[in-house]
C-alpha cells in the first residue's frame, strides 16, 4: 500500500507537469524556438521511477483513495481574454537631437529624469539613457525632444500581456509542485528515492528563481519606460562620412536604436531563461535584467553577397567609429564585436546570416564590461544555434 500511495503522488505530479508544459508552449518564452516545430518535452526526472515499476501495478493504483482528498490533483489554469485597454505594454522612446551644447543638454536631461522620479541608466559619448515612470512617458518624451532640433524620433511599444500571464502561471505551478515534493519527501524513508526527490526539488528551485528574476525584470520594464537620447553638437561634424556608406542598412545600424523593422521567413533562435522576449517577430526584441539587448531583423541581400562579404563590410565601414573591432563566426552567423571609445566602454555585436535573397541581421548591445563578461558565452551559444528554416 505504501508503494501504491507513493506512485499515486508521482502520477499526479506527472499530470501536473503535462498540463504545465501544455500551458506554456507557444506563448513566446525566451527559451523556445520562434518557428512552428515539434519539440521534445523534457520529462520530469521523477517520471523515470514510475516507468521502472511493473505496468500492472500502476494500472491498479487509484488516483484518489476512498476517504482521501484530491490534494494532488493537477492545477487547472485558464487564460481569461484581456480587454484591449487592460493589456500590459512596455514603452520605449528614441530621439536624435542637434543641440547648441551637448554638456548643457545632458545636464537638463539628468534633471528631468530626477524631477520625474526616474533615473539615469547610462550615459556615454553624448548618448543618454534614462528610465522614467511609465505614466509620465508621453509628457517627458515631448519635453526632451523640445530641447533641440529633432533629427529622428521613434516610439516602440511591446505587448507583454501573454508573457506576463505565462510567467505568473509557471511560477504558481512550479511552487505548488515543489510543495508536494516536500510532502512526498517526508513520507518516504527510501534513501535512493529521497535523493531523487531532492534532486527534483533542486531543479524546481532553480527554475523558480529564474522565473522570479524574469518577472521582476518585466515589472521594472512596465513601471519604468526607457528613453534613449543621442545628442549631436550643432557645430560638430557628427559621424563624419557615415552618410557615404553605400549600403543603407549598414549606414542605419545603431547600437541603441533598432533600425531593421521587419523579419522575413522563419528562424530558430534560443535565448536563456534570463532574457525576456518582448517581440518574437516583426521585429525580434529581447532584454536581460542588466540591460543586454538583443535585436533581430532582415533586409534584402543586395548586392548578393555571402556572410563573409557582409562581415568585411561591417568591419570596414563601421570600424572607424569604435576603439576596437573583433571578427567572429558562431555557427551560421558571422559578424563583428565593436568596443566603443568611451572611458566606460559599451560593446556592440552585429552579425549576419544569409538565406538566399535575405540577410538576417543580429544586433546585441552590452551596456558595459560587466554585462559583456556575464553574457558573452551565453550569447555565443545562442548564435551557434541560430538557423534559418
Amino acid at each position: 500500500m505504501r508503494i501504491i500511495r507513493i506512485l499515486t503522488v508521482f502520477i499526479s505530479i506527472i499530470l501536473l507537469y503535462v498540463l504545465f508544459q501544455g500551458c506554456c508552449s507557444g506563448l513566446g518564452m525566451a527559451q523556445k524556438s520562434y518557428a512552428p516545430a515539434e519539440e521534445a518535452v523534457e520529462e520530469p526526472r521523477v517520471l523515470e521511477k514510475v516507468m521502472e515499476e511493473p505496468k500492472e501495478l500502476i494500472e491498479e493504483s487509484p488516483m484518489v483513495s476512498e476517504g482521501e482528498t484530491a490534494g494532488t490533483a493537477p492545477v487547472e489554469l485558464s487564460y481569461v481574454p484581456v480587454k484591449p485597454e487592460d493589456r500590459i505594454r512596455v514603452y520605449s522612446g528614441f530621439c536624435r537631437l542637434r543641440v547648441e551644447s551637448v554638456e548643457k543638454t545632458e545636464s537638463r536631461i539628468f534633471s528631468i529624469a530626477g524631477q520625474s522620479d526616474g533615473y539615469v541608466e547610462s550615459s556615454y559619448s553624448g548618448k543618454i539613457i534614462i528610465r522614467i515612470p511609465a505614466e509620465k512617458f508621453g509628457d517627458i518624451f515631448s519635453a526632451i525632444i523640445g530641447l533641440g532640433e529633432v533629427i529622428h524620433k521613434t516610439i516602440e511599444t511591446y505587448d507583454v500581456t501573454e508573457q506576463f500571464q505565462d510567467l505568473t502561471a509557471r511560477l504558481e505551478i512550479a511552487e505548488k509542485t515543489r510543495e508536494r515534493l516536500y510532502v512526498l519527501l517526508e513520507e518516504t524513508d527510501d534513501v535512493e528515492e529521497r535523493f531523487r526527490i531532492l534532486k527534483e526539488i533542486k531543479r524546481l528551485t532553480d527554475e523558480i528563481e529564474s522565473i522570479r528574476l524574469n518577472l521582476e525584470m518585466i515589472k521594472n520594464q512596465i513601471s519604468f519606460s526607457r528613453i534613449t537620447v543621442e545628442l549631436i553638437a550643432r557645430l560638430a561634424q557628427g559621424p563624419a562620412g557615415k552618410e557615404k556608406i553605400p549600403f543603407l542598412w549598414i549606414r542605419n545600424l545603431d547600437p541603441l536604436y533598432g533600425s531593421l523593422r521587419h523579419i522575413k521567413g522563419r528562424f530558430a533562435f534560443e535565448l536563456g531563461d534570463e532574457f525576456a522576449v518582448f517581440e518574437k517577430e516583426s521585429p525580434f526584441r529581447a532584454e536581460s535584467a542588466e540591460g543586454t539587448r538583443v535585436r533581430l531583423g532582415t533586409t534584402r541581400n543586395e548586392p548578393a553577397g555571402d556572410s563573409s562579404f557582409w562581415q568585411k563590410a561591417l568591419s570596414y565601414y563601421l570600424g572607424k567609429y569604435y576603439k576596437e573591432t573583433v571578427d567572429f563566426e558562431f555557427g551560421e552567423v558571422k559578424g563583428v564585436i565593436f568596443t566603443s571609445k568611451d572611458a566606460e566602454s559599451f560593446y556592440y555585436l552585429a552579425g549576419v546570416a544569409i538565406d538566399n535573397d535575405t540577410i538576417y541581421v543580429v544586433e546585441i548591445f552590452f551596456p558595459d564590461r560587466v554585462a559583456f563578461d556575464k553574457r558573452r558565452y551565453e550569447v555565443k551559444e545562442s548564435l551557434e544555434g541560430f538557423s534559418v528554416k
